[in-house]
């Protein structure tokens, strides 16, 4: 069975970004990132929408990055194995679990979260809040006040366990699925 965990980093009012090109990496601390990395060693494959593969390029990890662009499920670079586009409008979610067979990471952005949140499959979640404000931006979810996170996934049975992780007052969100 594939386990879903979702990350991202928001701003204290809820943006994964301040506008669509926008890379967290910009903006979020040295903890974050450093979480990010752990997590991205601890899975052996990520998910994201196209606009995030581009802000951040890897050529050694293995990506599904998800386009509507494409109507069949093809190599993003001939040259670079394990990194595939693949439009879920198209193909069957097996065609998905024949690619990822273990652990997989999503990255977002929001349509992304949203396709994962809506289809059940997120078994963990981390959301960790940057003590910072944008007024305006990209959110987390469609459809999903950022106040309400918290509530809306305690509904479905989430487990939450919260700490602050630098000086700063940066927050780290462990959001656990009960089997």
């Amino acid at each position: 069975m594939v386990n879903y965990t979702l990350a991202f980093a928001s701003s204290l009012d809820g943006f994964i970004a301040r506008h669509s090109n926008d890379n967290p990496f910009e903006w979020t601390s040295k903890n974050d990132q450093d979480h990010l990395k752990n997590l991205i060693n601890q899975h052996e494959w990520q998910v994201m929408g196209r606009k995030t593969h581009e802000l951040n390029p890897n050529d050694t990890r293995k990506r599904i990055v998800f386009s509507r662009q494409f109507k069949k499920i093809e190599l993003i670079k001939k040259d670079i194995p394990n990194q595939f586009y693949f439009n879920p409008d198209k193909h069957q979610w097996n065609e998905f679990e024949n690619i990822c067979t273990t652990d997989v990471l999503i990255l977002g952005g929001t349509k992304i979260h949203d396709f994962f949140l809506y289809a059940d499959l997120i078994n963990k979640i981390y959301i960790t809040i940057e003590p910072i404000h944008f007024k305006s931006g990209v959110p987390a979810f469609s459809y999903i006040n950022f106040k309400d996170l918290i509530p809306f996934f305690s509904q479905r049975g989430f487990a939450n366990n919260q700490k602050t992780i630098n000086e700063s007052g940066t927050v780290l969100i462990e959001l656990n699925k009960s089997q």
